[in-house]
This record gives C-alpha cells, structure tokens and sequence, in this order.
C-alpha cells in the first residue's frame, strides 16, 4: 500500500515536471496529447503572466522552454516506468531551473521556485 502511494506521489511530481508549471488543470492525456511546441508555447506563456518577464526574458524562456519539452518528449512518450521517467524528468528539470535561474532575477526565481513548490504541495494534497 505504501509503495503504490509512493508510485503515485513519482508520477504526479513527474507530471508536473513535465508540464513545468502550466498550470493543475492540465490533465495527463492533455500531456500525451499535446505537441512540445504547445507544452513550451503555454509555459511560455503561463511564466510571462505569474513572472512579469521583460521581452528579452520572454524570448530567452520560450527558447529554453521549446528545449526542454522537445528533451522530455521522448521521455513522456516512452514505456518505461513511472520511475525510470520521473528520474530522467528531474534531472531535465534540475538542468532547466539552473538555466532559468541565470535568465530570471533573483526575485523572479525565488517566485517561480515558490509557485513551484505550492503547486506540488497541492497536487500531494489532492491525492491524499
């Protein structure tokens, strides 16, 4: 029972790497679904609204954002498990954060950061 809540716990924080703050509504077949253009178009867009990005931070993040969901698509579209996928996402993840944090101000980031954070409390709180 543990190790099924634990599995459950890796794939909602996997999904929500993956969707890299677009938002609770997305849902998981929205993921599969959708193109890595469309993922970067709509963090893209959901980071510019919540961060106050300037045009420059705005066109650096929808490159980074294109990166990185064309790096994580074969990832969501493979077979592998629900672990192996969340292990390889989080190091995605953590390679993009470095990278938004050389693009974003201090204050920026702290908010992505925090905005991050409460998105996965919720998500662990929902399925409690």
């Amino acid at each position: 029972m543990i190790l099924k809540t634990k599995k459950q716990k890796i794939f909602l924080i996997a999904a929500f790497i993956c969707l890299a703050c677009t938002g609770l509504s997305a849902q998981k077949s929205k993921l599969k679904d959708s193109t890595p253009e469309q993922r970067a178009k709509m963090q893209t867009e959901w980071m510019t609204t919540k961060l106050n990005l300037n045009a420059s931070q705005t066109q650096q993040i929808s490159a980074l954002n294109l990166q990185y969901a064309r790096k994580n698509e074969p990832i969501i579209q493979s077979n592998s498990s629900k672990l192996s996928k969340f292990r390889k996402l989080k190091a995605l993840q953590k390679e993009k954060s470095n990278m938004l944090s050389q693009i974003l101000s201090e204050e920026q980031y702290k908010k992505y950061e925090d905005i991050k954070d409460q998105m996965i409390q919720n998500i662990k709180n929902k399925r409690k």
